[in-house]
């Protein structure tokens, strides 16, 4: 694949090979332990909020790319 980034240009970070999945499982997680807070906590309400929007954007950038493969 041509124009594919190889590296981060960083010193001592390692590329991730799938961060799109890798993301969904982080927030997947996230959520879960936030079941753990009671749900009238602010602190578990707008994590929850922060977390659902941006998995919901990873899930979303994830379906695109994956169409994009069935159709190459």
């Amino acid at each position: 694949m041509a124009g594919v980034l190889k590296t981060t240009g960083l010193v001592g970070l390692a590329m991730c090979e799938n961060p799109h999945e890798r993301l969904r499982i982080l927030y997947a997680k996230i959520l879960e332990v936030l079941e753990q807070i009671p749900k009238n906590a602010a602190y578990r309400k707008y994590t929850e909020e922060i977390t659902m929007r941006n998995w919901f954007l990873i899930c979303r950038v994830f379906v695109q790319i994956i169409s994009k493969m069935v159709f190459l």
